[in-house]
């Protein structure tokens, strides 16, 4: 309900004001490096540049100067929370505002239909067309005629793309797309078995020890993740490799759950730098009704 919605933003910005003063009153020198960050990062919200005593987002979130967005966002369907699976109520109005809001330079989206029958549309060019984005689909399963999928819409055209797959019972993919000054790979876990997402992790991990380790390129992956703890198998797994660099906002317009990441590879000597991070909420439209799923975004240093 709209109350409903109105008591968790309250909420969530209260406990943003509290992260943003305790973080006032550390003593940290510039803003942290990607590789030098302490565990999972899963008590530290980047809500603003560790050395800074004010949220660079206290009047909104625009660009910041100098700095590259990367983005993640479950679209559900563009359906918005609630779902009618033999009704078409997808409004690509609505989540296209919400990407076009936190303009993002590339971002990850999951739960994307292409002319099923429930959703007769390719998705991701509904919103490449609201947007001014360009679009890559990655489909994952045929479904309803279709298929179904993730993709990626970007500013610019990525260098190349590939998608590989991950291992387990429910099919799934990760999709790489190649930039002058990164690798951006976008997914989506299993949702069904931690098995699963424990097998798509040591397979995520293994393929970046084969091909990025010597790479002086930063390497991010993003996605939803269907992970809420980092003291899961799977979640071990990953941070064997990688490290969560976004706010730990809950990312559940329905709940008090963080499952929507980006992170960064820790296998190679690339470097970044955090500027800033947070599950963004806008006056100009309720992110809480246009999906179950919050956007969640990170700006990083331009080098």
């Amino acid at each position: 309900t709209t109350d409903s919605n109105s008591n968790k933003k309250t909420l969530t910005m209260k406990f943003k004001n509290l992260a943003y003063l305790l973080l006032a009153f550390c003593t940290t020198t510039t803003f942290a490096a990607c590789n030098e960050l302490d565990g999972d990062n899963s008590d530290f919200d980047f809500g603003h540049s560790a050395g800074a005593a004010e949220n660079p987002y206290k009047d909104g979130y625009g660009r910041l100067p100098n700095s590259i967005r990367l983005a993640t966002y479950n679209t559900h369907r563009c359906e918005g929370w609630e779902t009618q699976t033999n009704v078409d109520r997808a409004n690509y109005n609505n989540t296209a505002k919400v990407i076009s809001l936190i303009d993002p330079d590339v971002i990850a989206l999951q739960e994307l239909d292409k002319f099923t029958t429930w959703h007769p549309h390719d998705q991701l060019q509904e919103l490449a067309d609201r947007t001014g984005m360009k679009p890559y689909y990655c489909k994952t399963i045929d479904y309803r005629g279709g298929d179904y999928g993730i993709g990626i819409l970007c500013k610019t055209a990525p260098k190349n793309t590939y998608a590989g797959d991950l291992p387990g019972t429910e099919a799934r993919k990760f999709f790489l797309a190649e930039f002058d000054d990164y690798i951006f790979i976008a997914t989506h876990f299993c949702h069904k078995s931690e098995v699963n997402r424990t097998a798509a992790a040591t397979r995520l991990n293994e393929y970046a020890a084969e091909h990025f380790q010597t790479s002086d390129k930063p390497v991010y992956l993003a996605g939803d993740l269907n992970l809420n703890r980092t003291t899961s198998n799977a979640f071990i797994e990953l941070l064997k490799s990688w490290k969560i660099i976004t706010s730990n906002d809950y990312t559940m317009s329905t709940g008090n759950t963080r499952i929507d990441y980006v992170l960064v590879y820790t296998g190679n000597q690339a470097s970044c730098e955090v500027l800033g991070a947070a599950v963004p909420t806008f006056s100009e439209i309720d992110v809480y009704t246009v999906s179950d799923h919050l956007p969640v975004f990170v700006d990083l240093k331009k080098e």
